[in-house]
């Protein structure tokens, strides 16, 4: 039998949730093995001590403490209501303004029209949406060293 095995039937044993068959094997190997002996000991000795930790008293009664975790969960409840209704205005907001013809809804229109600098007012090509200078980049390329052969 493995030691694992082992482990939790001497537990189990402890706790009495064997059957009778297990037991007689339990009381078998702790008549036979000292090892289990050693292990039954270690594992009383546990069980004795974790009985025995002193439980720290309460400063306050648990109806106060239950009456605490209440307003915390209505305070996580009530902001999530706060997040979802800010959520739901702004969709409809959205929604209100798309509706509207030619823009005419005043508090979401964005400004049309913008000042034109001179780098702005060269004439762009139509039919392409993105422009590129070959012949005058925007920033100056650095030339590269070429390296001896």
């Amino acid at each position: 039998m493995q030691k694992r095995d082992c482990f939790e039937l001497l537990s189990a044993y402890l706790d009495g949730e064997v059957t009778a068959t297990e037991r007689k094997q339990v009381e078998e190997w702790l008549s036979t093995d000292t090892s289990v002996k050693c292990l039954y000991k270690r594992l009383l000795n546990l069980r004795q001590g974790l009985q025995n930790i002193p439980v720290p008293p309460t400063n306050q009664s648990s109806e106060s403490t239950i009456e605490q975790v209440l307003k915390r969960v209505n305070r996580t409840q009530n902001l999530a209501w706060m997040f979802g209704g800010a959520a739901l205005t702004a969709c409809i907001l959205g929604t209100v303004s798309s509706l509207l013809p030619n823009n005419s809804f005043r508090i979401l229109q964005v400004s049309q029209t913008t000042e034109l600098t001179p780098a702005m007012t060269q004439p762009a090509a139509s039919n392409s949406p993105l422009m590129v200078a070959l012949n005058k980049p925007v920033m100056e390329i650095p030339k590269t060293a070429i390296a001896p052969k």
